[in-house]
């Protein structure tokens, strides 16, 4: 008994008002400052923005400052000039200091404009990823939210029917012990409560594993969040027309997107490969000063400075040129493979979130109606019983049925606010501004 009270002052505590709420939007505010695999994806794309100044640096000039010292030995097998000394011409060992500052620039390097194409087409390609991945973060949010809004009110649920089962199967047992009703009665009774008494158990267990979920987003919070307006209605999506739907996906669902930048990176990749057929050209400029030790007639000491043009073709390389051209070949067609295969995904998924989205308008309706209905039988059921029409297998029957009633309502409602922004990420659309719209629908909850 002690344990029970324990635990259900936890749940009740679990689902208390604190002085401030955290809604939807905040939420969503904190996981983007606080999110590490959401800073990782910042991060990536800020480093993918540093790949144009990399390949820009390929078609710009670079400077070299070099330097080096050589040691020569020669044997002299020569035989000297009349009247002039024999190392005054080659000397049999020299050293020789030099130092150079060399200048080159590209003047047709056909493999780095293709490359500065390609890491264009990346740039491009990275925004639609990061897109991708907001429209991923701003959907796991708010999963994790509504989760824990949606085992909080069944948590709370449990906790009513486990109350209700629990004043019932006392009132069983006195009118045991009076002898006004059979021991079975009591058994089923019993039967119902810890039924009831474990599944309180068991949603609280997952509402403390949904607050944990979302702590992993937002960081550690101490607030209870916003819940659910009483007066939530069903919303038809806008456009009503599902061909509409289908229109903006194709134009834009981030993953056709993707698919169509993947496959236009890949076409600048053949290109690359390409461009190793074709040679190089560069203009190259050298200044540098030499002195040799010890100093003959030949020695070319002092400053120098030199202008010319280089070219440079890999005429054959063992085929791996060609092979690496057929293998971009290959890449590109699979690519255009995963785009077909994007935009006949991007089709199934927005029909498929549309009609259930649809389909929650009469689900809500429905599970509403059947709350309302299993509430009116639970209350005509203990009023008969009292007057010995039902039995009290009758009463827990009615009273089991309500309960699970409510509980498909609210989990019906929460999907549907989950399906609404899967509609919107499938065509693409699905920003912040959507998560501000769902938030009207919050309130903060009073004691």
């Amino acid at each position: 008994m002690k344990m029970k009270k324990i635990l259900l002052g936890v749940s009740i505590f679990s689902l208390s008002s604190f002085s401030y709420a955290m809604d939807l939007v905040e939420a969503y505010q904190r996981a983007k400052n606080t999110d590490p695999s959401w800073q990782a994806n910042l991060l990536q794309y800020e480093a993918d923005q540093l790949n144009l100044g990399i390949a820009k640096g390929n078609l710009l000039p670079t400077v070299t400052l070099s330097g080096n010292v050589t040691r020569k030995n020669q044997d002299q097998n020569t035989d000297p000039i009349e009247g002039i000394p024999a190392d005054a011409l080659v000397s049999s060992a020299s050293t020789t200091r030099q130092i150079a500052l060399t200048a080159r620039q590209p003047l047709f390097r056909w493999d780095a404009w293709e490359g500065l194409k390609q890491v264009k087409t990346s740039l491009s390609l990275s925004e639609v990823n990061l897109k991708l991945q907001q429209q991923e973060h701003i959907l796991s949010v708010a999963q994790a939210y509504f989760d824990v809004l949606r085992q909080q009110a069944l948590t709370a649920s449990n906790v009513q029917e486990e109350k209700a089962l629990q004043e019932q199967l006392n009132m069983m047992n006195a009118r045991l012990r009076e002898g006004l009703v059979a021991k079975s009665d009591v058994s089923e009774a019993n039967a119902q409560y810890q039924s009831a008494r474990a599944n309180r158990i068991a949603t609280h267990v997952q509402l403390m594993l949904a607050q944990e979920q979302l702590a992993q987003l937002t960081g550690p919070y101490q607030e209870n969040l916003a819940v659910l307006r009483d007066d939530f209605q069903f919303q038809k999506p806008v456009p009503e027309r599902l061909d509409e739907w289908n229109q903006m996906a194709l134009s834009h669902n981030l993953n056709i997107q993707q698919a169509r930048l993947q496959r236009t990176y890949a076409e600048d990749g053949k290109r690359v490969e390409q461009a190793a057929l074709y040679p190089q050209v560069e203009a190259v400029a050298t200044y540098g000063y030499a002195k040799q030790t010890p100093e003959n007639i030949i020695s070319q000491n002092g400053q120098f400075d030199q202008v010319g043009v280089e070219v440079s073709w890999n005429v054959f390389s063992g085929g791996k040129t060609q092979k690496s051209i057929r293998k971009a070949d290959v890449g590109l067609k699979k690519h255009e493979a995963q785009l077909d295969a994007a935009i006949r995904k991007a089709s199934t998924d927005v029909k498929k979130a549309y009609l259930q989205v649809e389909t929650d308008q009469s689900r809500l309706m429905a599970r509403k109606a059947a709350q309302d209905s299993s509430e009116t039988v639970a209350q005509a059921s203990r009023a008969q019983y009292r007057e010995g029409l039902k039995t009290m297998v009758d009463v827990l029957l009615a009273q089991r049925n309500a309960f699970s009633a409510r509980q498909d309502f609210l989990n019906a409602r929460f999907d549907y606010l989950l399906n609404v922004l899967k509609l919107k990420a499938a065509v693409g659309q699905l920003t912040e501004q959507d998560l501000q719209e769902m938030n009207a629908w919050l309130v903060e909850k009073t004691i």
